[in-house]
């Protein structure tokens, strides 16, 4: 008689707190993935009911702001996750900023900064090691562990009332937002599941073995997985795989009162960036290979996933769609609106390529200018041609397509005046710009910029991705705060712009008022 191993059984989880106006693509593509082997899986979004849980939770305000936000809860969840409550953005401002009420008068908080995009502890901070090792230990002190601990025991008794009982958890994290919730999910876990193998993922997580400042973090019996996770993944049950992408499956998804009009395809059709170059951004330093799903496969399971969801608007998550995609997606419309982020590439100066790409359902286009001084571009290794942006911006605003333009001030190279040349760029194009994103620039701690730079701390922590440096020309982050405020925010065509942009979900659901 053959002996077989026992069936393996995996539940993955995306911990809170981040954006809950869609579904996790990471987490549908290893489901997916596990799915086309025959491994048995369940999926758990647990950023969306974490923060459901403390949205629904008894409120510990008395004041008249809380008290409506209370009583209007039904209400303000039924508009927010239909339609209707996207008809008007006055009235789609004003029921946001209730459910972020509830969630900050929630008897759960205990004081600490908690929205539907966010989660700031108040004493912890996820870039420190000592504390994420405290959040495991002392799990009962998380603001979502009330919900953690009745929901994790249901879904592990329902597996092994299944037949097939759940052998590993993995937890995928993506951002920092959701590191100490992740960590304390961990720690229960391993008190009343020790037999329980626990697997690490996400972008975080693959930041941090990359940027090698995660010494100690996890204990030698959890497994870590670095990258695009569906490969380690199934070599963990014994499967050798050459496909790259696997075709996701959101069933853990449909039907789950995301904020969103409707279900939301979140889509990658690459796996890190093409151009991989510019000086600012951590990706350039991470050794992950770029992957291109084939273009004619992406678009034609794109039609197939828009038919089996029936998706009001599809995400695609790519760091950038490559123009080669770009010209996939015009010849071979997916049947949805779409958005994502692209560069300021040649092929948009084209209008008839605009127009076509505006007939496949193009929604909006987050684009990143980053700056409108050319030196400070050259520095940057940005490589756009500033003297096509003009005509990219008016191209895509005539054939309809939404822009959410993306700035950055503070690198190295940047003084003053060079920021007041991009904010004269901006002002001068505010007319084709429907969305505005201006950040203050952080110096990634990898970057080969740090060498040249006097450096410190970031954080008063020792997991930070980025590292404090003293401007050469003087131009600090309290400099650019200032400028931030009283001279790019206060120009009146920015300022309008800025206005545009939905509060708390920002780019999220900018689309649904283009």
């Amino acid at each position: 008689m053959v002996k077989t191993e026992p069936p393996q059984k995996i539940l993955l989880i995306a911990p809170p707190a981040s954006r809950i106006s869609e579904a996790y693509p990471a987490l549908a593509r290893l489901a997916g993935a596990l799915k086309a082997h025959s491994i048995p899986c369940m999926v758990l979004d647990g950023n969306l009911e974490g923060l459901m849980y403390l949205i629904n939770s008894p409120s510990e305000g008395n004041d008249t702001e809380t008290k409506r936000a209370e009583k209007g809860r039904i209400q303000t969840l039924s508009l927010l996750t239909s339609p209707k409550g996207y008809s008007n953005f006055d009235t789609y401002k004003s029921h946001i900023k209730r459910l972020n009420r509830l969630l900050t008068k929630s008897s759960f908080n205990r004081g600490h900064e908690i929205s539907m995009v966010n989660y700031q502890d108040k004493t912890l901070l996820p870039v420190r090691s000592g504390d994420l090792k405290y959040a495991a230990q002392h799990f009962t002190e998380n603001p979502f562990s009330s919900w953690f601990k009745k929901r994790i025991p249901e879904i592990l008794e329902k597996a092994e009332s299944g037949g097939i009982p759940v052998t590993h958890i993995g937890l995928s994290v993506t951002f920092l937002s959701q590191a100490l919730a992740a960590f304390s999910i961990s720690g229960f876990i391993r008190k009343f599941y020790p037999e329980l193998n626990i697997i690490w993922g996400g972008g975080l997580i693959t930041s941090w073995k990359e940027a090698a400042i995660d010494t100690g973090l996890f204990p030698d019996e959890d497994i870590v997985i670095t990258g695009a996770g569906e490969k380690p993944l199934l070599e963990l049950f014994g499967i050798d795989t050459r496909e790259n992408f696997y075709t996701p499956d959101y069933s853990f998804a449909i039907h789950k009162g995301y904020i969103a009009p409707g279900f939301i395809l979140s889509y990658n059709t690459s796996v890190s960036c093409p151009w991989k170059k510019c000086t600012f951004c951590p990706e350039t330093y991470e050794d992950n290979p770029y992957l291109q799903e084939g273009y004619s496969k992406a678009a034609g399971e794109l039609k197939i996933l828009v038919s089996r969801y029936n998706p009001v608007l599809i995400h695609l998550t790519d760091s950038e769609i490559s123009p080669s995609m770009l010209k996939a997606l015009a010849s071979d419309p997916p049947g949805a609106p779409w958005y994502g982020f692209c560069r300021f590439t040649k092929i948009l100066t084209d209008f008839h390529f605009c127009r076509t790409l505006a007939e496949s359902g193009c929604r909006m286009l987050s684009l990143g200018l980053e700056s409108a001084d050319k030196e400070v571009l050259k520095a940057m290794n940005k490589g756009i041609n500033i003297d096509e942006i003009p005509l990219i911006l008016e191209n895509l605003k005539s054939c309809g397509i939404g822009t959410y333009v993306y700035v950055l001030f503070g690198t190295p190279t940047e003084s003053r005046d060079s920021a007041l040349r991009t904010r004269d760029f901006v002002a001068s194009q505010a007319r084709n710009i429907d969305f505005l994103n201006a950040a203050v620039f952080n110096l990634p701690v990898k970057s080969p910029q740090a060498a040249f730079l006097d450096t410190g701390a970031f954080y008063e922590g020792d997991l930070s991705l980025y590292t404090r440096f003293n401007h050469p020309k003087g131009w600090s982050r309290k400099n650019v705060r200032v400028f931030l405020k009283n001279d790019f925010s206060a120009e009146p065509e920015i300022r309008r712009i800025l206005n545009n942009v939905p509060p708390v979900f920002d780019s999220s659901h900018a689309p649904f008022f283009v």
